[in-house]
C-alpha cells in the first residue's frame, strides 16, 4: 500500500477526534444545520409551499406534521424528469434506489454535497472504529464485499442505483488504494461469483486490513464459500487463475485474469493452515482488527452465526444509516451502539408511545431521556422535511450533549392478529433464546402469521440442517423452546394464547439454501445486492406459499393441551 495506509490512518484519526469534539455541542451544531436545510428550502417549490420562504421558518416547521415517502414520490417524478428547485437548490447528480425489503421501493435525490458529506462519513466511522481499539493501524488492504448496481438514467438523464454504488463510486483513486479487490468484481452481479472473486483477491494479502459489507448475512455467505471452496481458491490463488466454472462476462475475466499472477508462497502458507484445520480468519490474515458490518436489531441472528469463522475478531459496527440520511456512528466494541450524527441531517425523536397520533410532534434528540424509545425523524439535505425513517431506537446513554442509541427494530414489522401486536424484537429474543436452549444453529428464519388454521397461529420458517430421525427430534424440541420463549417475552401473545384466541405455533422447515435463492431472485428481479435483506417478521400470512411454495421439506406442530 506504500503510504496510502499511514495516511489512511491519519486522516481516519482526524476525522473521527473532530466529530469527537463536537459531542459538546450537539444542540447548536444540530440546530446549525437546521438553518441551513430551512434557507435552502426557501427556494424550493415544496419549502415555499410549506410556507419556509417567510420570516421566521424556524417557527413554521416546528409546527410541520411528519411526512413519509408517499409525501414527496409526486416532486421526485418530476425531478427524476428533469425539473428543478422541486425539493431542493442544489442540482441532483444520483438517485439512490431502496430495495423495497420493507415497504415500496423509493428513489431518493443526491446531490454533490450529500455526496462528499457521505465520503467523509466513511472516514469518521472508520476512525471512531480505529479509536474504540476495533481497527488497527492501516497497513493492507480492504476487503469491501459488495455489488455496483446502476439502473440506468431516469427520464431526466440522472443516473440511479443503490446508494451504497454511488458512494463507493465516488471513492475514485482512494478505493483502488485501499480496496483489495479491482472495480470489475464490484460490477459482476452474480452473487457466488462474486463472492468467490472477493476471496480470490483478498487471499493475496496477508496483511488484510479489514472485511467490510453493510449487512452481516453478506460476510456469513462469504465465509462459507471461503470453507466449502477453499481447495479451488487456493488452487487459482497458486496458479494465478479463476475458476472456469464461475459465471462471468468475457470482457471481466480477461480485465481480471490480466490482473492476477501465481502466488504459490501464498498458496503453499494457506494450504499448511487448511490442512492443520487453522483456515480460519485470525489465522488467514493476522493483521485483521475487526470485521466492519450492521450488528443491530435483527441483524445479530448473523452476526452470531458468524462468530465460529472469526476466533477472537471482534465485530463492530460502524455507522447507523438509511438511503435518506446517516443517523449515527458506532464508537462501542461492546454493544452496537450509535453516536447521533448533528451534520448530516437535522435529527428529531417522536416518543414511541405517540407513533400513531397524527398530532404528536418530535422533539429534538437531545432532549430524550435514556432508557426511552423513539422513531426517528429526519429533515434532510435533499429537501425532505420531518421525514418519518420508520425506525425504532433506545436511547441508552449520553456522551456529553449527544445521544447514544440502539437500534430496535423497524416500526410496522410485527404480526398482529388479534391485537397482540408481537414485535420483531420480540421473535428475535425468542429465537436466540431457544437456539442457545436446545443448542441449534439456524441458517435464517421467519415468522409469519398463519390465518388458514383456526384459531390462527404464528408460522416458524427456517432453513433446514441435516436430515435424520434425531434433527426431527430437534427440530420439535426448537419449536417448543421458540414458542415457550416467544409467551415469556411477548405478554400479549402469551395471553392469547392462554385465552386461545391463538393457536400453537407451527413450523416449516426449508430446502438447504432456499433464502439464497429468494435474495437471487430478488436480485434478478432488480434488486440491489447490497440492500437485499431477510425481514425476519413478515405480516403477510400468504408469504410463504407464495415466495416459497416448492422449498418446503416438511412441516411440524405444537399439540396444545
Amino acid at each position: 500500500m506504500g503510504a496510502a495506509g499511514p495516511a489512511v490512518t491519519w486522516l481516519m484519526g482526524r476525522s473521527a477526534d473532530k466529530f469527537m469534539k463536537q459531542t459538546g455541542r450537539f444542540a447548536a451544531a444540530s440546530q446549525e444545520t437546521l438553518d441551513k436545510i430551512l434557507a435552502m428550502s426557501r427556494g424550493t417549490e415544496y419549502g415555499r409551499r410549506c410556507g419556509l420562504d417567510g420570516a421566521a421558518p424556524r417557527k413554521v416547521f416546528e409546527t410541520l406534521p411528519t411526512t413519509t415517502y408517499s409525501d414527496y414520490a409526486p416532486y421526485i417524478e418530476r425531478m427524476a424528469a428533469g425539473e428543478q428547485n422541486v425539493l431542493c437548490t442544489d442540482p441532483i447528480i444520483f438517485f439512490s434506489t431502496t430495495s423495497g425489503t420493507t415497504g415500496p421501493p423509493k428513489m431518493i435525490p443526491v446531490t454533490k454535497p450529500i455526496m462528499r458529506l457521505t465520503l467523509i462519513e466513511k472516514f469518521v466511522s472508520a476512525g471512531l472504529a480505529y479509536r474504540a481499539g476495533a481497527l488497527k493501524p492501516m497497513h493492507g488492504p480492504m476487503m469491501t464485499i459488495m455489488t455496483e448496481h446502476l439502473s440506468g438514467l431516469t427520464a431526466g438523464g440522472v443516473p440511479k442505483g443503490a446508494a451504497t454504488t454511488g458512494g463507493f463510486k465516488n471513492m475514485g483513486p482512494v478505493g483502488d488504494m485501499i480496496l483489495s479487490s479491482p472495480a470489475e468484481v464490484m460490477r459482476v452481479h452474480d452473487q457466488k461469483a462474486s463472492r468467490y472473486l472477493h476471496l480470490l483477491f483478498g487471499l493475496r494479502h496477508e496483511h488484510l486490513w479489514t472485511i467490510l459489507a453493510f449487512f452481516p448475512a453478506t460476510i456469513l455467505f462469504c465465509m462459507r464459500d471461503l470453507q466449502a471452496q477453499s481447495e479451488q481458491l487456493l488452487r487459482d490463488l497458486a496458479d494465478g487463475t479463476i475458476n472456469p466454472d464461475l459465471e462471468l462476462p468475457t470482457e471481466i475475466r480477461t480485465s481480471l485474469a490480466q490482473r492476477l499472477r501465481p502466488d504459490r508462497a501464498r498458496a503453499r502458507a494457506l494450504t499448511n493452515l487448511l490442512e492443520s484445520d487453522r483456515f480460519d480468519v485470525p489465522h488467514i490474515w493476522p493483521d485483521m482488527g475487526c470485521i466492519l458490518t450492521a450488528t443491530g436489531g435483527g441483524f445479530r441472528f448473523y452476526a452470531d452465526q458468524l462468530r465460529p469463522f472469526l476466533g477472537d475478531v471482534p465485530i463492530f459496527s460502524p455507522i447507523y444509516s438509511a438511503s435518506e440520511s446517516s443517523v449515527g456512528y458506532g464508537y462501542s466494541l461492546e454493544n452496537p451502539y450509535y453516536l447521533l450524527l448533528p451534520e448530516s441531517s437535522y435529527l428529531e425523536l417522536l416518543p414511541e408511545e405517540q407513533i400513531d397520533d397524527p398530532e404528536a410532534r418530535p422533539i429534538p434528540a437531545w432532549q430524550a431521556k435514556p432508557g426511552s424509545s423513539y422513531e426517528v425523524i429526519v429533515t434532510t439535505m435533499s429537501g425532505f422535511l420531518r421525514y418519518r425513517l420508520h425506525d425504532i431506537v433506545r436511547v441508552v446513554d449520553f456522551l456529553h450533549q449527544t445521544p447514544i442509541v440502539e437500534f430496535v427494530e423497524r416500526q410496522g414489522q410485527l404480526i398482529d392478529v388479534v391485537g397482540e401486536k408481537t414485535a420483531e424484537h420480540h421473535i428475535a429474543e425468542a429465537i436466540a433464546a431457544a437456539c442457545y436452549r436446545v443448542k441449534a444453529r439456524l441458517l435464517d428464519y421467519f415468522v409469519s402469521p398463519d390465518t388458514e388454521q383456526t384459531p390462527a397461529s404464528y408460522l416458524l420458517a427456517i432453513e433446514s440442517w441435516q436430515s435424520g430421525s434425531k434433527n426431527s427430534q430437534l427440530i420439535r424440541e426448537l419449536l417448543g423452546a421458540v414458542e415457550a420463549s416467544l409467551r415469556q417475552v411477548a405478554p400479549d401473545y402469551d395471553e392469547e394464547r392462554e385465552l386461545g384466541t391463538l393457536g400453537p405455533m407451527a413450523l416449516a422447515v426449508l430446502k438447504p439454501g432456499a433464502f439464497e435463492r429468494l435474495r437471487e431472485k430478488r436480485i434478478e428481479a432488480g434488486g440491489a445486492a447490497n440492500q437485499i435483506k431477510t425481514p425476519h417478521v413478515i405480516p403477510d400470512p400468504g408469504f410463504l406459499r407464495k415466495q416459497f411454495k416448492h422449498e418446503i421439506l416438511s412441516h411440524f406442530h405444537i399439540k396444545d393441551r
